[in-house]
């Protein structure tokens, strides 16, 4: 079981394809690539917190997210016996988790590769994984990045985003970079290197 962590808009999501994709290909080992992003809180299950509307706003921090639903998951593939494991997605035009949108097979997956934020955050999350990675970036270029990437999320202006960018996801990656020393490696990206 291996976690990519790092910061929003790092590149975690394509490192973790790019491995998949060399595992398969290079040394035919089957594996399955599990995203955090559908263990955020339902967007129904957020208006019942308390401050629901700043919680809304925060989605993406770390109490936004069901982190005993991911661990319970994790536990299941890493310990359990079940031959199928259904594991939630994030469906980003609508802006909320879509159950059952991965399955992993015992018989089939060999390695497990889980990508997201806050994988080295939590201490029983971590300890989950046999190994882990942590993609070090720049914070201001993916904070750049996510002003354009995060214009699909419903009900935000352009300028709403722009803003929401540097008070929240500034705020996360922040958070984030504090997990870094919990990596047993730690890379550079390339997925935002300028072409020269």
């Amino acid at each position: 079981m291996i976690a990519i962590a790092g910061i929003p808009g790092s590149g975690k999501s394509t490192s973790s394809h790019i491995l998949s994709e060399i595992l398969k290909k290079d040394f035919h080992i089957t594996n399955i690539v599990i995203p955090m992003d559908g263990y955020h809180y339902p967007l129904q299950v957020l208006h019942t917190f308390d401050n629901s509307a700043d919680v809304i706003y925060r989605r993406g921090a770390e109490d936004t997210f069901d982190s005993e639903a991911l661990f319970q998951t994790l536990l299941k593939i890493k310990c359990g016996s079940e031959e199928k494991v259904y594991i939630p997605g994030f469906d980003h035009a609508k802006g909320d988790p879509e159950k059952d949108a991965y399955i992993y097979q015992r018989s089939d997956h060999s390695v497990v590769i889980c990508e997201g934020l806050y994988l080295l955050h939590w201490y029983q999350i971590r300890e989950m994984f046999d190994f882990t990675v942590f993609i070090d970036a720049d914070v201001d270029t993916c904070i750049s990045r996510l002003k354009i990437r995060n214009q699909c999320i419903p009900g935000y202006t352009k300028e709403e985003i722009e803003i929401r960018c540097e008070v929240v996801d500034r705020v996360n990656a922040m958070a984030v970079l504090k997990s870094k020393e919990f990596a047993k490696t730690v890379v550079k990206s390339v997925a935002f290197q300028e072409v020269k």
